[in-house]
């Protein structure tokens, strides 16, 4: 009997009721667990050397495009709706003349012919020549348009812009003239006021494709990266081949570190034009970065091929020569793009 009641007090209360005691007690917690996650591995990079009195990477701009009137032979007409942005063909008048058409086996339609007017037959009657119809007078617009050209052509470039600005003070839907003058606002540094113009334009003109190319282009340049692509990939969806917008968008492509989409941009424009050194030059950027080092030698030689005193690629073979392992040939191309940089 005692054993069995030191046995109820170690149970707790007497009563033999131990589970009890047991949930009185607090419960352990149990310190959390942290699993250490493995950091992503860095996309591999391309390794940059610095080259003395050398920006490696400085800008190669597209040339900017130039709206204007091409010359063509008498007899023309118009095939574009707008009249600032005419594309003449030549044109035949003689198979433009309607004919009735006359169904197969059906007889041909009378024709009523004039009597033929002979002086004997017919006195006092006179042959009347037609009057010769004055030419129109030229436009003072145009001829100023000219004058802007001649001198932009010539390097006088703040004449130019007067007369650009005079053109559009009278005629503000001239769209060549606004595209013009914002090319010559972009080479003297006026970014800000080149796209100025060039959206005026573009609100006069919104799907000219010139127009959108110069525009993404000088966003790309000034750093607004999303926008030169809207602009681009408009043109390209409408006209996929224009090799200006391609390599706009190419170039957009490698300033933001995006290789491998601008790698078929970049290809389709050097398949294209085949001459353009720059295409090769930012091809063989992209390539190295994603480490295909044959296609990025073979897009770099061929850059320097083009553009001999371009440094840019000459700096580029020597990256790509040092990364197989050839310092000599590394050395020499470093050597050289040092020259090629002082020129």
């Amino acid at each position: 009997m005692g054993r069995s009641r030191r046995r109820q007090r170690r149970n707790g209360n007497g009563n033999g009721n131990g589970d009890m005691a047991e949930s009185a007690r607090p419960m352990e917690t149990l310190a959390p667990v942290y699993v250490p996650v493995a950091p992503e591995r860095p996309p591999a990079a391309a390794p940059v050397l610095e080259l003395d009195g050398l920006d490696p990477w400085t800008e190669i701009r597209g040339p900017a495009l130039a709206l204007e009137e091409t010359s063509e032979p008498d007899g023309a007409v118009a095939v574009c709706a707008d009249p600032a942005q005419l594309l003449l063909e030549p044109f035949d008048l003689a198979a433009a003349v309607a004919f009735p058409v006359v169904e197969s086996g059906a007889a041909l339609p009378a024709v009523d012919q004039p009597e033929a007017l002979d002086g004997a037959d017919a006195p006092g009657v006179a042959s009347i020549a037609p009057e010769p119809v004055a030419p129109p007078p030229p436009d003072p617009v145009e001829l100023l348009y000219d004058e802007a050209r001649v001198a932009a052509a010539a390097g006088r470039c703040d004449e130019a812009k007067r007369l650009y600005r005079q053109i559009l003070a009278d005629r503000a839907s001239h769209v060549r003239a606004r595209n013009n003058l914002a090319l010559l606002l972009d080479a003297e540094g006026n970014h800000q006021g080149a796209l100025v113009e060039l959206d005026r334009a573009l609100d006069t003109d919104p799907e000219n494709g010139t127009l959108l190319v110069n525009r993404g282009a000088l966003l790309g340049a000034m750093g607004r990266y999303a926008a030169a692509e809207r602009d681009l990939k408009k043109v390209l969806r409408v006209e996929p081949a224009n090799a200006e917008a391609l390599f706009n968008l190419g170039v957009v492509m490698t300033k933001k570190g995006l290789w491998c989409e601008a790698i078929p941009n970049l290809r389709r424009v050097v398949e294209l034009e085949p001459e353009r050194g720059a295409a090769h030059y930012y091809l063989g950027e992209a390539l190295n970065h994603v480490d295909d080092l044959g296609g990025a030698l073979s897009s770099y030689q061929r850059a320097a091929e083009l553009q001999p005193g371009n440094p840019r690629a000459l700096y580029g073979l020597g990256i790509i020569y040092d990364r197989l392992a050839r310092p000599d040939d590394a050395a020499h191309m470093y050597r050289r793009a040092r020259e090629a940089g002082r020129r």
